[in-house]
């Protein structure tokens, strides 16, 4: 499959080049001088927290713009993640996805910031992302930047790995009506209505939507490559209950009284009911297949309801010399509860257990921008956040002993300054640094620098040093026991199991070449990077705790190559290779049976065979006549051993194909649309996720939406 990739990747260089030469010939035929369709390196900001074009910024970057969105034909957010370099995204459950720069995660997926518009939406006690009950749709996305690298500098803690940063839409961006209507296989049935309006002062948007599908289909037979043993079919025959509905709403409005003054003001909710829970340690009488009649099962198949809200306002201030003030502050909720009955040791309990997570965030934010001299710009500020958890675990006799209640507010600050300085007109200084002091009263100083010389007009080097730390979660400094970790809700436990866990530390260095090649209108985005990670936490099997000790260095390439031969065609192309080696073998030998190899003649190293040593992806979409387009995307990941799963969870190499095809229309009048038909997996491959009874079948739906 390797040798395979490496075709595929060369022929789409080789003839995307082609491409590009013979329509550059053809249009210095006509026009000499016509490149008006060129476009350089987009402008971003999540990076440093200043407007940058993306060959000054100091990490490398990923943009997701609208057009990509549309053409890669994606329901979800988190699959619009597989279009950048080195990222891994898997699914424990249909609406539970995991997403993690360059793997080494467990199903939580805890090294990421995620932003949208600018609030952190990862809660506690977890410390990971809700995606399925975030209260926006993919078509409230404007554009997303990901920073590939540590970031913490600018975004302070969770920023180890990265930063995802989406962007919705702006108030203005809906003046109408709008209506949408997708239905397809595996019960997929979507329906959205939006509408806005523009004024002199005010803009708004509002978005009513319902998504819903029946995630992957109950297995009847076992995937391709999975041994036909009577353990695995108990595993992974008949398990599958992760149906998701959700019902959301979002709203953005601008006012705008003068050319000084912006007050943006953002609210949202979304209920979602997710089906989780397994059957495959039920006991004999009810699974025929389990072949330990006293087995436990406190995971059984039920619903996992979650109630998830947010208000954001931010007041921007334009300031003498185009300085500007910026003051923000968001709140978040989420309530989450599920009521579900267990077997102990074989034994039906007939009164359920009921489990409820409360948690809820305050934050407010000063920034200000400013430039000092002509040659220098200059951000600083300073933040404070409350997260509040209450988490409660209601259990009938004879397992009331794990019943428990949990609270625990905290507070956290911190302050940041980025400055970039510009000494020479080919060189650009960036650095930068954010001292914060969180819940544990770790004090953790995260800096940054880069140095981005313009070699010559149109080509960029870029060299760059960080280090960033990240806060234990929660459930990590507290602890529940397995027994006391029922369902699918973490309820932690009632004193801290590791309080003097220590944050993880992440150093990392990179290289990186950028560049513009407008005689065929091509991009190179090439990245060498070096990260280590330290006092890594894990779950020690030995203490029965998390603890730190876990050491991992990842080294590799990334590499973004993107032309667009005519007007009408662009091609995307992502590819990574990464290297990896960590003390999982040590600390196997001292006896960590959670770094137990699950194979050994593939894998000696369970940590870095938890990374996939090559991916990909290809994204081509080019508009026709008559108001057709045509979209294609190609995926492709390495084989490789989740972190937390059995043997049978191993994933083979994947590889995956989707196709879009939309025909737009419009009338005489205000009234225009369009219809779209999309296939995922076009040649149903079988792939398998994270949890091998995910197998991702053939997708096939299609979406009309109306505007007027």
């Amino acid at each position: 499959m390797k040798k395979i990739l490496k075709i595929i990747m060369s022929l789409a260089c080789g003839g995307t080049l082609l491409a590009a030469a013979a329509a550059a010939a053809a249009a210095a035929a006509e026009v000499p001088d016509e490149l008006g369709y060129f476009q350089e390196f987009p402008v971003v900001l999540s990076a440093s927290r200043l407007l940058q074009p993306l060959s000054e910024a100091p990490n490398a970057m990923t943009v997701i713009d609208r057009d990509m969105i549309a053409a890669s034909g994606s329901r979800t957010i988190t699959d619009l993640l597989k279009l950048v370099p080195g990222m891994y995204v898997s699914y424990y459950k249909g609406s539970q996805p995991i997403v993690s720069y360059h793997g080494t995660t467990d199903q939580y997926a805890r090294r990421m910031q995620v932003l949208i518009d600018g609030r952190s939406v990862y809660l506690p006690p977890l410390s990971a992302v809700g995606w399925a009950d975030l209260p926006i749709t993919v078509d409230d996305i404007e554009r997303i930047e990901v920073i590939r690298g540590p970031a913490a500098a600018s975004h302070g803690a969770n920023s180890t790995q990265g930063v995802i940063s989406i962007t919705t839409r702006d108030a203005t961006a809906v003046n109408g009506k709008q209506l949408a209507y997708t239905h397809g296989t595996q019960g997929i049935n979507d329906a959205s209505v939006r509408f806005g309006g523009n004024g002199e002062v005010y803009d708004y948007r509002m978005t009513l939507a319902y998504t819903a599908d029946n995630g992957y289909a109950d297995l009847h037979k076992l995937p391709r490559k999975v041994a036909a043993t009577l353990p695995n079919q108990n595993s992974l025959l008949r398990n599958n209950n992760d149906s998701n509905q959700a019902r959301l709403l979002n709203y953005r409005a601008n006012f705008h009284p003068g050319s000084r003054d912006s007050f943006d003001l953002q609210f949202g909710f979304n209920r979602d009911v997710q089906g989780v829970g397994f059957v495959d340690k039920n006991p004999s009488a009810v699974n025929p297949l389990n072949l330990n009649p006293s087995s436990t099962n406190g995971n059984t198949p039920h619903d996992l309801v979650a109630n998830s809200g947010y208000a954001q306002f931010d007041w921007i201030r334009v300031l003498e010399n185009e300085d500007e003030l910026r003051l923000r502050y968001y709140h978040l909720q989420r309530n989450q509860h599920e009521t579900f009955n267990v077997y102990l040791s074989g034994n039906f309990i007939p009164d359920p257990l009921r489990q409820t997570a409360r948690a809820g965030r305050d934050e407010i934010e000063v920034q200000h921008t400013l430039s000092p001299m002509a040659d220098n710009r200059l951000v600083y500020g300073a933040a404070w956040r409350q997260d509040r958890i209450n988490a409660q675990l209601q259990a009938p006799f004879p397992v009331a002993v794990i019943a428990r209640d949990f609270n625990l507010r905290s507070d956290e600050w911190r302050v940041f300054s980025h400055d970039e300085w510009r000494p020479l007109d080919a060189l650009l200084v960036n650095a930068g640094a954010m001292y914060e002091r969180d819940r544990m009263d770790n004090a953790n100083f995260s800096p940054r620098a880069a140095l981005n010389l313009h070699v010559a007009r149109h080509h960029t080097l870029r060299a760059g040093v960080s280090l960033a730390y990240r806060t234990p979660a929660v459930v990590e400094e507290f602890t529940p026991s397995p027994l006391e970790a029922p369902g699918d809700l973490w309820v932690p436990a009632r004193f801290a199991t590791a309080p003097d866990l220590k944050p993880e530390r992440m150093f990392s260095r990179e290289l990186g070449y950028l560049g513009e090649f407008p005689e065929w209108n091509g991009v190179i985005d090439l990245r060498l990077f070096s990260d280590q990670l330290r006092n890594g936490i894990y779950a020690s099997k030995l203490s029965q705790k998390f603890i730190n000790g876990a050491a991992i260095q990842v080294r590799g390439f990334e590499l973004t190559f993107k032309i667009k031969p005519d007007r009408d065609g662009e091609l995307v192309l992502n590819a990574a290779h990464i290297l990896a080696r960590s003390n999982s073998a040590q600390l196997f030998a001292t006896g960590e049976s959670a770094f137990r190899p699950v194979e050994p003649a593939k894998f000696n190293d369970l940590t870095t065979g938890s990374i996939p040593r090559n991916s990909g992806s290809v994204l081509y979409s080019r508009r026709m006549r008559d108001g057709w387009s045509v979209s294609g995307a190609f995926y492709y990941q390495d084989g490789l051993q989740p972190f937390d799963r059995p043997q049978v969870d191993f994933q083979h190499a994947q590889h995956r194909t989707d196709v879009r095809a939309a025909k737009t229309f419009h009338d005489s009048g205000d009234l225009h649309g369009e219809v779209a038909l999309v296939v995922q997996n076009l040649f149903d491959s079988g792939l398998t996720e994270y949890v091998a009874n995910n197998v991702f079948e053939r997708r096939v739906f299609a979406t009309l939406a109306v505007r007027w």
